[in-house]
């Protein structure tokens, strides 16, 4: 059945609801997810110096809430639905090493040389991540019948718990080089 708008759309728009009524197609939130972050990746590429620290951050924030609603959600409920553990095993180590190179991008200026490089590095090792799940996980799962409305309501709720916690992290930090400047 088609649809006239995208899973991501939809709750942008609020469209979905988590309380009842439409149920989530997790998989496809969580590939929205993905497409986002790849489009993210390649507008850091293509963009001037001056934009491409909005880019980043947006980028990284993004994928330390997607990697903690999979860790905590998502793969519990794979492993448990799929005979090859060993592909949640697997993706849950990209997704440690992801998580360390996102720390040091974020210790590190946009405007060093270096941290193009390892955005880069980053996005080769998401992408291939995506590859996996996309290509192997998710369809494994899926033939599982391992996806439920509990699951998907929880995953939503927890991810508008972690963007709240990220916009009040970002307004508190914008707030502090605001007076960092101003003294």
């Amino acid at each position: 059945m088609a649809r006239s708008k995208s899973e991501e759309e939809k709750m942008e728009d609020g469209d979905m609801e988590q309380d009842g009524g439409e149920s989530i197609d997790l998989v496809e939130m969580l590939k929205a997810d993905h497409r986002k972050v790849q489009e993210l990746f390649t507008r850091f590429e293509d963009a001037d110096k001056r934009t491409r620290p909005a880019i980043a951050s947006e980028a990284l924030k993004d994928l330390e809430i997607h990697t903690a609603l999979e860790e905590e959600l998502v793969y519990p409920a794979i492993r448990e639905a799929i005979e090859h553990e060993d592909l949640v095993d697997q993706a849950e180590e990209e997704h440690h090493v992801a998580k360390l190179l996102i720390k040091e991008l974020q210790k590190m200026s946009a405007t060093d040389e270096r941290f193009a490089t390892k955005f880069k590095v980053l996005g080769e090792l998401v992408g291939h991540h995506i590859e996996e799940e996309e290509g192997e996980i998710f369809p494994q799962a899926q033939d599982s019948q391992w996806e439920t409305e509990e699951l998907g309501q929880a995953v939503m709720k927890r991810k508008h718990k972690l963007e709240q916690k990220y916009e009040r992290g970002g307004a508190k930090k914008a707030s502090a080089q605001k007076r960092r400047k101003a003294a």
